[in-house]
């Protein structure tokens, strides 16, 4: 019994879970629109960056997908835009549950 609690417990720590495949689509696109990620992002088109149907494609067969994705929406790494470097804007929520919803719906595309 003590064994299945500490594997909750890290189950739990963990912000992604690799086996998470089931997101709200409706909760994403607010999740995107309050964050402004569709000033610069479609889901089928190239905008300043790159469509969401792209990212996933890049994605879907990395093993550490969610991982990456996560830390990108989260970390503010820098990225290319126009030419010149800057600071990816990082979500304002720091709800894993409604960032680990993005990241299930843009891997979906």
């Amino acid at each position: 019994m003590r064994i299945a609690s500490l594997v909750i417990a890290g189950l739990l720590a963990c912000p992604v879970l690799a086996t998470s495949a089931e997101f709200d689509e409706r909760m994403a696109m607010r999740t995107l629109k309050q964050n402004k990620c569709l000033n610069c992002h479609s889901v089928t088109r190239e905008k300043d960056g790159p469509s969401y149907q792209s990212v996933a494609e890049k994605y879907r067969d990395h093993p550490d997908a969610r991982q990456a994705l996560f830390d990108h929406l989260t970390k503010s790494p820098t990225i290319k835009v126009k030419g010149k470097e800057e600071a990816h804007t990082s979500f304002k929520t720091e709800d894993t549950a409604e960032i680990n919803n993005v990241v299930e719906w843009i891997l979906s595309n």
